[in-house]
């Protein structure tokens, strides 16, 4: 079955405000296949799942459309995918409380790589900007993509540097993605997408940015990276419950040490006496990664085209930038590996996505 048939049905379910993330879990629970809640009957419904969740699902039915749902998200270049999905992220899916479906804008192939969460208090310190621009920068020269809330603070500083540098980063946001909360970071998220990484979110259109959002936005921010990386942060900081589900999921936990008396480092002097690892170099990440890391010269080196892909695409945009639909047609490539190696290239500093789908040779 492909998506269009199939996953739709989670769309319109997903839209009634009164079926959240775990529900439509049980939903899928109770029906093994999406489109079999949508024509079965009030009665059955109610027999499996329940006279509270069926009469949410029979409510979904009335008020929401799976076609309209799809166009909408089509009119604001926004894409879906849901744990049916080959493409849903791997490490996401092993959480117990994974998301049924997870909504994007940019790139879901950016999803793929490996990746560092990088989070932080948002009243930081110098001393906080410096090691989270530096140490974002460190892990997207080795290879990782970041991971971060796109809130203000750590997570901006994060993102940006990643970006300045090269480098795949990741928004996780706490609300639908017809906005980009907070107003502030609007042209930070647009710069992710542009740059070939994605914003993503559980949350369906029109979801507000909710204080009780941010917790649940949290746990995807841990589920999709090997480890969770925090630069500062006050003693009830958000991003200490981001650690503590990294934990929770089994995955590293990363603390940069601070000043004893600094209210922002607080937590993360806690973390490292609980046992995190004390982070003051990309080393301390990528050893516990079992990452080797790049030396300068090896870096240099991956500028250099080197699969039969990059080497095509390479020599195309020799002669000036190109859309990516020209890339497909004089590459001869699918879509699917034209994104990636795509990806790939821009990770390595070779290709730059100049905005408007369209890429030049740095």
């Amino acid at each position: 079955m492909t998506k269009q048939v199939e996953t739709k049905y989670l769309l319109a379910m997903a839209a009634n405000p009164k079926i959240g993330s775990q529900t439509l879990k049980k939903i899928l629970a109770g029906f093994a296949d999406p489109e079999e809640v949508w024509s079965a009957s009030a009665s059955e419904i109610r027999q499996r799942l329940g006279s509270t969740i069926a009469d949410n699902v029979i409510e979904a039915r009335q008020k929401y459309s799976p076609d309209t749902e799809l166009e909408k998200l089509a009119k604001l270049d926004i894409g879906y995918m849901t744990i049916y999905d080959k493409i849903f992220p791997p490490l996401l899916r092993e959480i117990p409380d994974c998301p049924a479906i997870l909504f994007v804008r940019g790139n879901p192939e950016a999803l793929k790589f490996p990746s560092i969460a990088i989070v932080g208090s948002r009243k930081y310190s110098n001393y906080g900007a410096k090691i989270a621009a530096k140490l974002a920068a460190e892990c997207v020269s080795n290879g990782l993509a970041v991971v971060s809330g796109l809130a203000l603070g750590i997570d901006a500083i994060a993102h940006q540097s990643a970006l300045d540098h090269q480098g795949l980063t990741i928004g996780i946001l706490g609300c639908g993605l017809n906005q980009i909360y907070p107003v502030s970071n609007y042209h930070l998220g647009e710069e992710i997408i542009a740059k070939g990484g994605v914003i993503v979110s559980e949350f369906p259109l029109g979801v507000p940015p909710m204080k009780q959002n941010f917790p649940m936005r949290n746990r995807i921010i841990a589920g999709l990276s090997l480890g969770t990386l925090v630069i500062e942060a006050a003693e009830s900081s958000g991003s200490l419950i981001t650690a503590g589900l990294a934990l929770e999921y089994n995955r590293e936990v990363f603390a940069v040490p601070g000043n004893i008396d600094s209210q922002t480092s607080a937590g993360t002097n806690k973390l490292i006496k609980d046992g995190a690892i004390p982070t003051t170099e990309v080393g301390d990440i990528l050893r516990v990664l079992n990452i080797e890391e790049k030396s300068s010269a090896s870096r240099a080196k991956e500028i250099l085209p080197e699969t039969a892909e990059e080497k095509i695409i390479a020599g195309i945009l020799q002669a000036g930038e190109k859309s990516g639909n020209e890339l497909v047609k004089l590459a001869k490539l699918n879509v699917i590996t034209l994104n990636s190696t795509l990806t790939l290239m821009e990770m390595k500093g070779m290709v730059e996505n100049i905005g408007g789908g369209r890429y030049k040779l740095k």
